[in-house]
């Protein structure tokens, strides 16, 4: 569709209608030509009587659109304003929900859900490419750095090649009950999950038991940096969608690859979630403090995260 190299305000010029962005999304759906996603018939009526045009099948009269089936089906914000959120969340830098809701000039709330349900579909193209070949899994950590008490415990796994350079990272929260609390350690039940869902049957997996591996090291650092930096801290809930994130665009670096191309076959490719679906509660851990960032309050003896 277009290099990584545009800059935002030549990328708004190119996507400056939403007739442009629906051709993008309608060559995203079906590259091959219109196939009905019901019978999959490849012949089409076009109705352009509602904002987004609709695609009724000849043969068996089903309509749809071009939001159909992907993160933005049932979203009234225009296609423009999702196109510029996905080049934004596509660059080295990511971008928070506040900042993102001042640049495309959404409500923080609409800002937020567009981000979260982009993220969704880069953790559904994390989920379809498990780590091959020599993989070193190694625990870390995130938090605020002086206290054991306050980190949240993590695996880190990459691939590496012959030069033990990662070719392939993941970095993963444990099921809580896969940690021991008092010692803030990952018990051996929660690095086998680990192994079993994200690595390949075929690779060969050494787990590391001291020291971090040379080349995931300085990946630990910037992935905490990143979220310190651009969010002021992520709390324990939301956290796992920050970090696949962050592994997207960082296993496209390695791979040369563009990563705004990759970003939107999945934004096309993976249907919607709903926001109850996407602010549901699920188990975390409860420590003193997640991290340390500005964006934080205290409440009774615990330091609590506003989500980002």
């Amino acid at each position: 569709m277009f290099q990584d190299h545009l800059t935002f305000e030549a990328f708004c010029q190119q996507f400056n209608s939403e007739q442009a962005c629906a051709e993008a999304l309608f060559e995203a759906r079906w590259p091959d030509g219109f196939r009905c996603p019901t019978c999959r018939h490849p012949h089409f009526y076009l109705i352009q009587t509602r904002r987004l045009p609709l695609y009724e099948c000849r043969s068996c009269r089903h309509q749809t659109s071009v939001i159909a089936g992907t993160i933005m089906e049932g979203s009234s914000t225009l296609l423009t304003r999702w196109f510029q959120a996905m080049f934004l969340i596509s660059r080295p830098s990511g971008i928070s929900a506040s900042r993102l809701s001042q640049v495309i000039q959404v409500t923080y709330k609409t800002a937020w859900l567009i981000a979260r349900k982009i993220r969704h579909a880069l953790q559904q193209a994390d989920e379809g490419e498990p780590l091959t070949g020599v993989v070193r899994v190694d625990p870390i950590s995130y938090g605020y750095t002086y206290y054991s008490e306050a980190q949240q415990p993590l695996l880190i796994g990459g691939s590496l090649n012959e030069r033990d350079e990662p070719q392939q990272v993941k970095i993963k929260q444990p099921d809580p009950s896969h940690v021991n609390n008092a010692l803030r350690w990952i018990e051996k039940p929660g690095v086998q999950a680990f192994v079993d869902n994200h690595i390949d049957g075929q690779a060969v997996t050494v787990l590391g038991r001291g020291k971090l591996h040379p080349a995931l090291n300085p990946i630990k650092w910037k992935v905490t940096a990143w979220l310190n930096f651009t969010f002021q801290g992520i709390g324990a809930k939301h956290l796992q969608a920050y970090l696949d994130e962050f592994c997207f665009r960082l296993n496209l670096k390695l791979r040369h690859a563009p990563v705004f191309n990759q970003l939107f076959h999945w934004c096309a490719a993976t249907p919607t979630l709903t926001y109850k679906e996407l602010t549901r509660s699920k188990p975390v851990l409860t420590v003193p403090w997640v991290v340390w960032g500005s964006k934080a309050k205290w409440k009774g003896k615990y330091l609590t995260l506003w989500n980002t």
